[in-house]
């Protein structure tokens, strides 16, 4: 159990490190990595310590404490792979072509700049304009801090300068959140029987999707854009939170 622990808490702080290299300090989720890489190597020292110097030797945890701790770690485990499965199956699921409508989810924007996130987005949705000369594009994001201008917009621009017609985008501007992206685009598009693709980060499909059925939508279905090599592991983390978090406040 040490060794185990030991490996994990360095590989826990090691991903920490390579994500702060990466990206920055741009997202609080990150420092999960570092809590546990502390808390396992903390573990280790209480695993090696008892085992070879005796200490906490005197320290008993009643039984039924035991079973408490082994029946909450088992029903964390089995909804923590019940949610990633069912993020995964998203992941891999190719669009139709040729529907009415795509949703554009934004992400942050780097003054007017669009982040890596929102770039391979931008590039998924690209494609999917160019290939699909009938499909309309409703751009999701509003200004958020360190922005000067809103997500909507900064996509605007890069489509447009991809050579996609403007008459075929609508811009979102308002929201600052999944729910608010499908809620505010749909009054946009003002019908729920249309077919919708929404395009986001492959992590992010599934939360978007559920969230747009929840709100009423009959033919909505997920866009994939590439993932991160690096981020992945941690947003795949995070958007179990994410998720379970929605489902807890009703959005899906």
């Amino acid at each position: 159990m040490e060794s185990v622990c030991f490996i994990l808490g360095i590989l826990c702080l090691v991903y920490y490190g390579v994500i702060l290299k990466y990206a920055g300090n741009s997202s609080n989720f990150i420092k999960i990595w570092a809590a546990l890489g502390g808390g396992f190597l903390c573990a280790f020292l209480f695993f090696y310590m008892r085992e070879n110097y005796g200490f906490f030797a005197e320290m008993i945890i009643p039984e039924f404490l035991k079973v408490i701790i082994a029946v909450v770690a088992a029903a964390g485990a089995v909804l923590f792979f019940c949610v990633e499965w069912q993020i995964f199956r998203a992941m891999r699921r190719k669009p139709d072509q040729g529907l009415d409508y795509i949703i554009v989810l934004g992400a942050h924007v780097k003054g007017s700049i669009p982040s890596r996130a929102l770039y391979k987005r931008l590039y998924c949705a690209e494609k999917y304009l160019k290939e699909n000369p009938a499909t309309r594009a409703v751009l999701s994001g509003g200004q958020g801090k360190g922005e000067e201008i809103s997500e909507a917009e900064a996509m605007r621009r890069y489509l447009e300068k991809s050579g996609i017609d403007s008459r075929r985008i609508f811009l979102e501007n308002r929201s600052v959140n999944t729910k608010e992206n499908l809620q505010f685009s749909m009054e946009i598009i003002q019908n729920f029987n249309v077919s919708i693709g929404v395009v986001t980060n492959d992590f992010h499909v599934f939360r978007g999707v559920s969230i747009g059925k929840k709100l009423g939508c009959r033919k909505i279905q997920g866009i994939p854009a590439k993932g991160d090599i690096v981020m992945e592991l941690n947003y795949l983390v995070r958007e179990f939170f994410a998720v379970v978090k929605d489902k807890i406040a009703g959005n899906i």
